[in-house]
């Protein structure tokens, strides 16, 4: 096995690995925090934090209760599939994950980061349907008759 180390524009380093007739690419890339206004359309965008408000509410002895809203930023638990954006009317953007259905974001509450083509392509293709090849030739056939 051999690798070759290549120096290219905008990318820190390429390793190509030769293993007999298999040759795969590696390229490190980082997701880069989104400003809502930078959003655009067929973009590939994971959450990358989210703000709740939490009230809390302090009592004393001496006057009235107090309540105080805390703001609370927060990682997702579980890491989410990249998403497509397929529509942006700020603060809401619409996205869809895979063959899921489409969602909304508010970008007022989630942070979102722009990860590249290949990163949510690779995390994508493991989870799309596979379509039979034997349900779509019988689906010609019948629309043929």
């Amino acid at each position: 096995m051999r690798s070759f180390y290549l120096y290219v524009h905008n990318t820190y380093k390429v390793v190509i690995t030769c293993a007999e007739r298999l040759v795969m690419v590696k390229e490190t890339s980082l997701a880069r925090s989104l400003a809502p206004e930078d959003i655009k359309i067929g973009t590939h965008v994971m959450t990358l934090h989210r703000q709740n408000q939490i009230m809390m509410g302090k009592c004393s002895e001496l006057g009235d209760p107090e309540v105080v809203v805390i703001q609370v930023v927060t990682r997702p638990i579980w890491t989410e599939l990249p998403g497509k954006v397929i529509a942006v009317c700020l603060p809401f953007v619409v996205i869809q994950r895979g063959s899921s259905k489409s969602e909304i974001i508010d970008t007022r509450n989630d942070r979102l980061a722009l990860v590249n083509k290949k990163f949510a392509k690779a995390a994508l293709e493991p989870r799309m349907k596979k379509k039979n090849k034997k349900s779509s030739k019988k689906r010609k056939k019948k629309k043929g008759k």
